[in-house]
């Protein structure tokens, strides 16, 4: 069997891969039987286990997880219930040692999750591209799927790299993120019951280059929505905070510098001593979701021949945090998928 991944952009992960927060997660925000929660905790082992294995840059950092009043006490004993019934190895910590351990931050309680980590996302795809060209698999860039269509089971995938041509495959697998209702719309055996509207929610991050007390990742308490301005790491060393949510239309990469003065606000309501001189402008995200902005959290979506009919397709859409976690855990699924077709 050989692979060919299509690949509009130059270079691979240039989309959402390569902009997000670069996270190893343990797994403890989704429900249990969520496939969010599948491939996060099982993912979580397979990637420090490659990253290892191939000499990409990581560290299993840790994470808490801090609430900064009272009133939010509930909701983190909320989320430390789900990691237990997840399985996700996370301490409880009272005012007193969360106080100790960061005396800088106003908290009122905390979890802390050790399995949680940082990984050098550019390092880990550049990995990857190289695992399929030295398979016999190709990768060809600056390279646009147009259809496809199905005959006799088996898919003619019209592309263009500059002029148009064919590809011929039994199997034909979507996995373009944010583009992924474009490319199912033209996939023109499946269905439009089987294709989600992605809803994009646009993540700022911003960098701080002054002194810092975070030794670990520091989340504030989230809601099901958002995991809030969180304090993360880049393997340098180097912090950021980031990323906020924004509901937009249409593909925009662009920085809102105005989204300063909230950023100040949410960060020093857990960290009042933040100077704002020192907080910067980094870099943008756009998250593909397939729920809108009032509705619950929705879990990934990978749609296979049970689901659709299709001989061979394998639709996966919504793919958004926890993403990278689950990069590995995700493939290992799909492939299981296509062995059993």
């Amino acid at each position: 069997m050989s692979v060919a991944v299509i690949e509009k952009e130059s270079r691979t992960g240039e989309g959402i891969s390569s902009r997000n927060s670069g996270v190893i997660h343990a797994g403890m925000y989704y429900p249990q039987s969520s496939l969010k929660t599948k491939f996060c905790i099982s993912g979580n082992k397979l990637l420090y286990e490659y990253a290892k294995n191939k000499n990409i840059n990581h560290k299993k950092i840790g994470k808490y997880i801090i609430a900064s009043k009272p009133s939010e006490l509930k909701r983190l004993k909320d989320i430390y219930d789900q990691g237990i019934i997840n399985g996700v190895n996370l301490e409880l910590c009272q005012k007193d040692k969360t106080n100790s351990l960061y005396p800088e931050l106003i908290t009122e309680g905390g979890i802390f999750s050790p399995n949680t980590g940082i990984i050098d996302v550019p390092e880990l795809i550049t990995s990857l591209e190289g695992d399929i060209q030295h398979n016999g698999g190709l990768v060809s860039l600056n390279t646009a799927f147009l259809k496809a269509t199905q005959k006799d089971n088996l898919f003619e995938i019209k592309c263009n790299d500059g002029k148009d041509f064919t590809v011929y495959s039994k199997n034909l697998i979507n996995s373009a993120g944010i583009s992924s209702e474009m490319v199912s719309k033209n996939i023109k055996p499946l269905h439009s019951r089987h294709i989600y509207p992605i809803n994009y929610a646009k993540g700022h991050y911003f960098k701080y280059t002054g002194d810092h007390p975070f030794k670990t990742l520091v989340y504030p308490v989230s809601d099901e929505f958002t995991s809030g301005l969180h304090v993360g790491f880049d393997i340098a060393g180097q912090i950021r905070f980031g990323p906020s949510i924004d509901w937009i239309d249409e593909i925009d990469y662009s920085f809102n510098d105005s989204l300063k003065d909230h950023f100040i606000n949410s960060i020093q309501s857990y960290w009042p001593g933040l100077n704002p001189d020192k907080l910067q402008p980094d870099y943008v995200g756009i998250r593909p979701k397939i729920q809108n902005a009032k509705e619950h959290m929705m879990d990934f979506s990978i749609l296979d021949s049970k689901n659709h009919g299709i001989n061979g397709l394998i639709n996966i859409q919504g793919i958004e945090s926890p993403g990278v976690t689950s990069c590995l855990s995700i493939g290992d699924y799909v492939t299981n998928l296509i062995l059993e077709n």
